[in-house]
């Protein structure tokens, strides 16, 4: 999968959706669609910082000098961009500060900051298309390395249920089980753990692009496209326990 590209493309759906910045944010609580695009540029100047200074200290970056669209905009834009040549001139395995699964490289801000970006994408506009391999990506990270970080900061305590998340491939929400790939969700994430599991206690079929969203909390089980076979309050329970930050 080509990071990059999906990146980019991304960026320019953030940007066609700057618009109605005072609009709250209905998955964001508390944030104004403004405020979402400050934070989702700051985060790209973050990112670009810990791969060039090599430390997560970078200051934030001043915001725009007036409220407008036009100026968020320009600001978010030229963030976005910095990001992109940042990673485009830095090969993936140049070693640099990461929060993930070491050894840390370049490479690892190349996946964070397409997802981070996909994400708030969503929040500004939900009928946003995702890519189903970058769907698939993103339960991936989510899954292996945002669950088992949680668990290990303490954060959240290891899960005591366990959470299949399987994609289905035949649209039919009736009748679940066609599934291409499945993760599981349990303990602290460890591979020990997970090879012990055996039958999860809950399964979620769907999509990928609605189990990525549902996974980082932008839909709940009640979505249409959402199945769960098993016991739904092992699913409830995973999904509400705080698998992501």
């Amino acid at each position: 999968m080509d990071e990059l590209d999906h990146l980019a493309r991304t960026v320019l759906s953030v940007r066609a959706a700057i618009r109605d910045l005072d609009a709250p944010v209905p998955t964001c609580p508390g944030w104004t669609r403004r405020d979402l695009v400050l934070h989702l540029g700051a985060a790209h100047h973050w990112s670009r910082g810990a791969i060039l200074d090599g430390h997560p200290r970078t200051p934030a970056p001043a915001p725009p000098e007036d409220g407008s669209t036009d100026a968020l905009d320009r600001w978010y834009a030229g963030h976005a961009a910095e990001l992109l040549a940042t990673l485009r001139d830095t090969p993936p395995d140049t070693p640099c500060w990461a929060f993930g699964p070491k050894p840390t490289t370049a490479g690892f801000w190349r996946r964070r900051q397409l997802h981070e970006t996909v994400v708030h994408a969503v929040d500004l506009d939900p009928g946003l298309t995702i890519d189903p391999e970058v769907a698939r990506d993103g339960i991936d990270e989510v899954v292996s390395m945002f669950f088992p970080r949680q668990v290990r900061l303490e954060r959240i305590p290891p899960l005591r249920r366990s959470l299949a998340v399987t994609i289905d491939t035949t649209g039919d929400r009736t009748a679940p089980g066609s599934g291409t790939t499945t993760w599981v969700i349990a303990g602290s994430g460890t591979p020990e753990e997970l090879a012990a599991v055996g039958e999860p206690d809950a399964t979620i079929h769907g999509p990928a692009d609605a189990l990525y969203v549902l996974l980082w909390g932008r839909i709940g089980l009640d979505d249409p496209r959402v199945a769960v076979t098993g016991e739904a309050s092992a699913a409830a329970a995973v999904l509400d326990a705080g698998i992501v930050p």
